[in-house]
């Protein structure tokens, strides 16, 4: 019997884009998300240096936006609820109390400083053990930035970096415990942050995240969510697509403004010079949130456009949900139109969506969730099953 292979994420999300706009299919440029991380990922003509460079500020961007969040007390508050930071330490209580006494082993897949700073510090003062830190990541250029974070914090000899990618590697590719430490009197709290929970199909998702944990660990994870157009239910009612709620697109306020972020403008603005050393996307320009008006026409006086768009797509088990995307403009030369670089791509499922993701595509079962006061954004904490 042949192996079943799945669909690339980002191809089922172009070929969605293509479908509800008038971009042609062969006039987007899809790219896997790890390739805008690693070095070898897309092939251009920057030397070694510049592609060091590259990678950093991509990094870079992503440290600078979690910085933000963790220092704005007032973020995603709402109407007096939870801010960003008093959801996320929340959710790190809740952590705290389901070890129960044990050592933790930290694992961060796609480490960050700031955030990975502030709940580090947390587990620490809530009297949590920490045994070890482990980051993972394809970009090579983010661990001096993590040790001179966290060493600090936890000491060099409770410090380990793989770089690698987090679908070749698994729990036993994990570091030894240092010390005297013992793996059975130690249990794994893994994070994934940053809402990199929306950058696959939770069908490739769901297995990888069991890879690189054992039964009884733990996993943090992080969402910009969608409310529900219809009446939300328990995931665990039942898996018939009948009993799935489908994702509002219309209520995308908070979703459309996130990816207008300058730092999100830079990071698309850096992936686009990876195919153009010209490429820049003037802070005087206005991005547009509509695909509508592009496609295969020819030169426009703008020759970059930035173009935020929010997609339908279907899983199995899950839905209808909505996937945020970007896409950069590229002018084809001779004055042939224009092609489009595929550079943010995000599910953005309801919470109820997100439980069910959780629970019919992987080894886990959610324990429990905290929110911030707007709903927009959600901690997951779910048990590794046997």
């Amino acid at each position: 019997m042949a192996a079943t292979t799945l669909p690339a994420f980002n191809t089922l999300v172009a070929e969605s884009i293509s479908q509800h706009s008038q971009i042609p299919p062969e006039q987007i440029i899809v790219l896997d998300n790890s390739d805008k991380y690693c070095p070898d990922g897309i092939k251009t003509d920057q030397s070694q240096d510049e592609e060091g460079e590259s990678l950093a500020a991509i990094f870079g961007t992503m440290a600078s936006l979690n910085k933000g969040a963790l220092l704005d007390k007032n973020l995603c508050t709402g109407n007096g609820g939870h801010s960003f930071r008093s959801a996320l330490l929340s959710a790190t209580d809740e952590l705290a109390n389901l070890a129960q006494g044990r050592k933790v082993r930290y694992v961060e897949l796609g480490p960050e400083p700031f955030k990975s700073s502030v709940i580090i510090t947390h587990l620490i003062s809530s009297g949590v053990q920490l045994s070890q830190y482990v980051g993972i990541d394809i970009n090579p250029e983010s661990e001096l930035t993590m040790r001179a974070a966290l060493e600090p914090i936890i000491g060099p000899d409770r410090f380990a970096y793989l770089v690698a990618d987090f679908y070749k590697t698994s729990a036993d590719d994990l570091p030894p415990l240092p010390g005297s430490d013992k793996e059975g009197e130690t249990i794994t709290v893994m994070t994934n942050l940053g809402f990199q929970e929306g950058n696959d199909l939770p069908s490739r998702l769901g297995p990888m995240l069991s890879r690189l944990t054992r039964p009884g660990d733990l996993l943090l994870s992080e969402m910009q969510v969608l409310p529900s157009s219809a009446p939300s239910s328990d995931a665990s009612d039942s898996e018939s697509d009948s009993d799935v709620s489908t994702t509002s697109i219309t209520d995308s306020k908070l979703v459309e403004e996130f990816y207008h972020h300058p730092e999100m403008l830079k990071f698309s603005s850096l992936v686009g010079k990876k195919f153009d050393r010209n490429f820049d996307l003037s802070p005087q320009s206005s991005p547009s949130s509509s695909s509508e008006d592009v496609g295969g026409g020819g030169a426009s006086s703008n020759d970059y456009e930035y173009i935020f768009r929010l997609v339908p797509l279907q899983l199995s088990n899950v839905g209808e949900v909505a996937v945020a995307t970007t896409l950069v403009s590229l002018p084809i030369p001779g004055g042939k139109g224009k092609n489009y670089v595929l550079t943010n791509s995000c599910i953005k499922y309801t919470r109820e969506q997100f439980a069910r993701a959780r629970e019919t595509q992987g080894k886990f079962g959610v324990k429990g969730w905290r929110e911030t006061g707007d709903g927009s954004v959600v901690f997951q904490i779910a048990e590794r099953r046997h």
